[in-house]
C-alpha cells in the first residue's frame, strides 16, 4: 500500500525584553506574520506546517541610536516578507538579503538613517529546505549533543567571542543594515541546512550571549520551547543583561499525513 510522504512542521517560540539597563526595547522579533518590540514576560509559541514558507528574524536595536525602534521594525518586517517571497534556492535568498531589497528605500531619505545601523539574524524554511543568515553580530546556534554550535559569522573585530572568556568584546561592526547615508552592497552570511526532525535552533541578539555562556544557554533549552525561551530570558536578566534581550527558538518536527 502507498504511504504518503511525511511532511515537516516547525515549532517556534519568541520573546523580547528591554533588559535591565535600557529604558526601552529597540530590538524587534518577527516569527511568521507576528512582530514584537514589547517588553514581554511570557514567550509566544508557534506551530507552522512547512508546506508553506516560514521566516523568523531577530533584528538588534543597537540601543541608544535615533529612531532605533522604527529601524529594527522595518528591517525585521521587510526581511521576513522578502525571505518568504524569494524562496530558498540559489540566489533567491541571497538577493532578498541585499540591503537594497531588505531595507525600504524610503529609509535612506531621512536624516537619521546614518544612525540606523542594524544587525540581524534569521531562519527561513520551506518543505525540506532551511537557510540561516546573519549580518552583523546577532547570532544563530544549533543545539548539538556537545551543546551549542554557532552557525552565524560575527561581522566584528572579534568574531566568535565567548562570554566568560575574560576578553572584552568590541561592538564595532564590519557590516550591518543601514548606518550610512546611501545603500551599500553587503555580503550576508548564508548557510543552507537539510530539514531534519528534532533539529533545534537558537536565534538571539548580543544581549543574550553577552550575559550567558554557551554552556549556560544550552542547559536551558529543553523540550518545551516556550518555557525554554522564558528560562533563557530570566537567566539573562538575573545576570543583569545590559542590553535588550531577544530570543527565538525553532525546532523541526514531523507531521503525520492527514
Amino acid at each position: 500500500m502507498y504511504a504518503p510522504a511525511m511532511t515537516l512542521r516547525l515549532e517556534a517560540a519568541g520573546i523580547t525584553h528591554r533588559g535591565t539597563v535600557r529604558d526601552n526595547n529597540e530590538d524587534c522579533i518577527a516569527i511568521g506574520f507576528w512582530l514584537s518590540q514589547e517588553t514581554m514576560t511570557a514567550a509566544r509559541s508557534f506551530d507552522h506546517a512547512l508546506d508553506l514558507p516560514f521566516a523568523c528574524i531577530v533584528a538588534d536595536g543597537m540601543g541608544g541610536h535615533n529612531d532605533g525602534e522604527q529601524a529594527s521594525l522595518l528591517v525585521a518586517r521587510s526581511l521576513a516578507r522578502r525571505l518568504v517571497a524569494a524562496g530558498l534556492v540559489g540566489l533567491g535568498a541571497a538577493d532578498a538579503l541585499g540591503e537594497r531589497r531588505a531595507v525600504p528605500r524610503s529609509c535612506a531619505t531621512v536624516p537619521s538613517w546614518r544612525a540606523w545601523a542594524r544587525p540581524a539574524v534569521g531562519l527561513a524554511a520551506h518543505e525540506a529546505k532551511l537557510a540561516i543568515f546573519n549580518v552583523g553580530d546577532s547570532r544563530a546556534y544549533k543545539l548539538v549533543p556537545a551543546g551549542l554550535m554557532q552557525l552565524s559569522v560575527d561581522d566584528c573585530l572579534q568574531p566568535n567571542w565567548k562570554a566568560g572568556s575574560g576578553v572584552e568584546r568590541s561592538t564595532k561592526l564590519l557590516q550591518c543594515f543601514g548606518g550610512r547615508s546611501t545603500f551599500t552592497d553587503i555580503e550576508p552570511h548564508l548557510l543552507f541546512e537539510p530539514c531534519v526532525p528534532g533539529a533545534t535552533y537558537l536565534l538571539c541578539c548580543d544581549g543574550l550571549y553577552e550575559a550567558l555562556t554557551e554552556t549556560e544557554m544550552a542547559a536551558l533549552i529543553g523540550e518545551n520551547l516556550q518555557a525554554s525561551a522564558e528560562a533563557l530570558l530570566r537567566a539573562a536578566l538575573e545576570k543583569k543583561a545590559r542590553d535588550n534581550v531577544t530570543i527565538a527558538l525553532v525546532r523541526l518536527a514531523p507531521q503525520s499525513p492527514a
